[in-house]
């Protein structure tokens, strides 16, 4: 893995994000009328929750791809990498539609049968899961239909990160989610005092600099190994 290869990524991404951010904001200083400076704050929110949760899925997306191409195995991963790598076993063996050869036909509708014969498949194959390379799935980054602090604490417990480490601000985002969606649903016509964007806005830079922070640091200390 190129460090600092990831981190130039990382970097350009945070970057043009917070640039394009901060152009709309100094256009602010174009506008003489104090409500047409909260109408254009107004549709900033739009723009700032967009960058919020583009840069957190491009951040952990980017550990996920980092954690694929180390090339370790399950044995080798903390339990969280491990686990989520193993999701594909653990489906089939909740699936209840899969049924067991010998029983197919003669018991199809044997739940308990079928589920006893998943189970002994998969205790059959356990031998095989600490030599089994790591390989996350591409959807296990997942924000939902919006980035809300739960769907994010989610997010970060399945690749094993602390997920209360930005409860500090998930009021703030909470605030911020909800003036996005009733912006976008048509019920939010009033504008945006800037003491309001300026908090928001403060609190959404702070959370993605710490995902910054959070994501190179763990992959330059190797964080996804587990303890020996």
């Amino acid at each position: 893995m190129n460090i600092p290869q990831v981190w130039a990524e990382i970097e350009e991404d945070f970057t043009w994000r917070q640039d394009e951010l901060r152009f709309f904001q100094n256009l602010l200083g174009n506008i003489d009328s104090e409500v047409e400076q909260e109408r254009f704050r107004r549709a900033l929110v739009l723009l700032l929750y967009a960058h919020f949760e583009g840069f957190c899925k491009f951040a952990l997306t980017l550990y996920v791809d980092c954690v694929n191409k180390s090339g370790i195995t399950c044995a080798e991963a903390t339990f969280a990498i491990a686990a989520a790598s193993l999701s594909d076993l653990f489906k089939a063996l909740r699936n209840p539609e899969m049924k067991i050869p010998e029983f197919r036909h003669a018991l199809p509708n044997d739940a308990s049968l079928h589920r006893f014969g998943r189970e002994r498949e998969f205790v059959e194959r356990t031998t095989e899961f600490a030599g089994r390379p790591v390989n996350l799935a591409d959807d296990i980054v997942d924000t939902e239909s919006n980035l809300k602090p739960l769907v994010l604490r989610k997010n970060l417990y399945r690749l094993g990160f602390p997920p209360d480490q930005f409860a500090q601000y998930e009021g703030k985002i909470h605030h911020l989610l909800e003036y996005r969606n009733k912006i976008s649903h048509g019920e939010m016509q009033a504008g945006l005092k800037r003491d309001k964007y300026d908090t928001l806005s403060s609190a959404v830079f702070t959370v993605m600099e710490e995902m910054k922070r959070q994501v190179m640091g763990a992959l330059q200390e190797k964080a996804y190994l587990r303890a020996v």
